[in-house]
């Protein structure tokens, strides 16, 4: 407190949020707490959920900035950009070069932007033992969660089905800074001090510049969840109060669907846009969010959030280049020497999968076995066995990705499994067996438990009897005539609400995940659209009576089906 008092010039809280606007805008949100909390966040600044002294050991002030700057480029755009910081309001003045008590700074680096030749500096709040990520309470600003292709498709093929006939175009608008919107409080401010000026000496400081960065920052893990709030609140605003329901944001870019020709004049930039977008750029002109015109784009055909997105052929794209990237990064990780990654790494290839998912929806089983060694670790750097469940995972993932066109038909998922199946099958187990039932050929199956096998395990057994019907499924060729443009529909019922929410979300333990990597397997090789779907025990019958090797109560059953 006492660097704050006496250096009032090196601290200031400000943003270009016009709050009172923004919080007006939010008066009818039923969650009047969580608008009260980013309100009183924009005034007085982010405490990004960290306690300052998590051990003893943690010192009082820490100088860690000193890093060797790969490149004389990237040195020169550190400093020129600290010095545009200040322009903008976002730094303090330049002081030094010795840190003041209470005061932090870690090591600035220069990261392209994605698809860019540009650079962006981020703060690399990670390195070190006392680093300003180890202060910050990780379980609080995790849960950030931004729209994907699978939360925009459903809203796309409504909007299409709305105005059949009609040609479609998409549209992206991107604000200006995003994290950088957002001030953190002047506590904060004293552990997230910027130096500029490093030389090749670590102990010569007579050239370094110090900077106080009173905004949050790239580099920091609690601007993600910080950004995710103000953002969703704008959103809100838009979707509720403008009726632009088909919007949806992805960290900095909102973007949504229109007809083609629907245009509308925006005289900032001095040209048409698609009208929803018209709205929402005045929606944030209003809010004072800036933004570049460069960054508002419209198409027929559109890149959102990496993949080439076509409406009217309702396909996504991954780009080769970026399948192969993908496929590159997959295949380095797990065949890293020692077999050994820290959990940081970890975690960068858990969401760069995560987002390749958006068109390769089925492979999440790959997931399973990384996120179970990943459960209840925290120490960033600390090195993590790849077990041979992982190594074997990624394999699958990487083989699928690697023989795919890397274009998903989102139309396929526009299908009822009541109405619109090109057959139906019953499932159900018993401890002593397993049976499904196809009413269309009235044809049962039986197979007997195995010895003691998981012989408790009811859940194991339901999920393998789905399996086994889609194997008969598929080596029946009742799929014959499925693509991938048009697959075959199977719908699955099932008593068991667990085995419907594993099929339902590819997600499993790592004991049932050989049973969803195997329907993965059946469904890419054979286009086979799959839906596991409930039915009451007094509707499954057949399928029940099967599982216990009743044949003459099962056909009584079907019978009267």
């Amino acid at each position: 407190m006492k660097t704050i008092h006496e250096n009032p010039h090196l601290f200031h809280v400000s943003t270009p949020i016009n709050i009172d606007r923004f919080a007006s805008a939010l008066a009818i949100h039923p969650n009047r707490a969580f608008v009260a909390s980013v309100v009183r966040t924009l005034k007085i600044g982010l405490w990004p959920w960290a306690d300052t002294n998590p051990s003893s050991d943690f010192p009082e002030t820490w100088d860690n900035a000193w890093a060797k700057i790969p490149s004389t480029e990237e040195s020169q755009f550190i400093a020129a950009q600290c010095i545009e910081e200040v322009d903008k309001g976002q730094h303090s003045p330049a002081f030094g070069p010795h840190l003041l008590p209470g005061m932090y700074s870690t090591p600035n680096i220069a990261v392209p932007k994605p698809h860019s030749d540009d650079l962006r500096l981020v703060a690399n709040q990670s390195a070190g033992e006392y680093c300003q990520n180890n202060m910050v309470d990780k379980s609080q600003t995790k849960g950030a969660r931004l729209d994907s292709l699978l939360v925009f498709i459903p809203l796309l093929l409504m909007f299409s089905s709305l105005h059949p006939g009609k040609r479609l175009l998409l549209w992206k608008a991107d604000v200006m800074g995003a994290f950088r919107m957002i001030p953190v409080h002047p506590l904060w401010q004293l552990k997230q001090v910027v130096t500029s000026m490093v030389g090749e000496s670590k102990t010569d400081k007579t050239v370094w510049l110090r900077y106080v960065d009173w905004r949050a920052c790239f580099g920091s893990r609690a601007s993600p969840r910080a950004w995710a709030s103000v953002m969703g609140l704008v959103v809100w605003i838009a979707i509720c109060l403008l009726n632009m329901v088909f919007l949806c944001c992805y960290v900095d870019d909102c973007y949504s669907v229109g007809l083609v020709g629907d245009m509308t004049w925006y005289d900032p930039y001095e040209q048409f846009y698609p009208t929803d977008q018209v709205r929402l750029l005045r929606l944030w002109d209003w809010l004072g969010i800036p933004h570049k015109a460069k960054k508002q784009v419209w198409g027929e055909v559109l890149v959102i959030i990496g993949f080439l997105v076509d409406p009217n052929a309702m396909t996504a794209t991954l780009p080769d280049d970026s399948k192969s990237d993908l496929i590159r990064h997959v295949h380095q990780f797990a065949h890293v020497t020692r077999r050994r990654q820290t959990l940081h790494d970890f975690e960068q290839l858990t969401g760069w999968i995560n987002w390749s998912l958006n068109v390769y929806p089925l492979l999440k089983p790959a997931l399973s076995n990384i996120y179970a060694k990943m459960s209840g670790k925290e120490r960033s750097h600390a090195p993590i066995y790849l077990n041979k469940a992982i190594v074997q995972d990624l394999a699958w993932f990487e083989g699928h990705v690697e023989a795919s066109s890397g274009m998903f038909f989102f139309a396929n998922l526009d299908w009822n499994p009541f109405t619109e199946a090109n057959m139906v099958i019953f499932c159900d187990a018993s401890l002593t067996g397993m049976g499904f039932w196809v009413p269309e050929m009235d044809l049962g199956f039986t197979c007997a438990v195995a010895g003691d096998l998981m012989r408790d395990k009811i859940f194991f057994w339901e999920a393998l009897c789905v399996l086994g019907a889609l194997v008969w499924y598929e080596q029946s060729n009742l799929a014959f005539f499925a693509t991938p443009e048009c697959p075959a529909r199977l719908t699955i019922f099932t008593d068991n609400t667990n085995t419907v929410n594993i099929f339902d979300t590819l997600r499993a333990l790592p004991d049932y995940n050989p049973i969803l990597k195997a329907a993965v397997d059946i469904r890419i090789r054979s286009n086979i659209d799959l839906r596991v779907v409930h039915i009451s025990g007094e509707l499954n019958t057949v399928a029940d009576a099967l599982s216990r090797d009743y044949c003459t109560v099962s056909t009584a059953c079907s019978h009267n089906a």
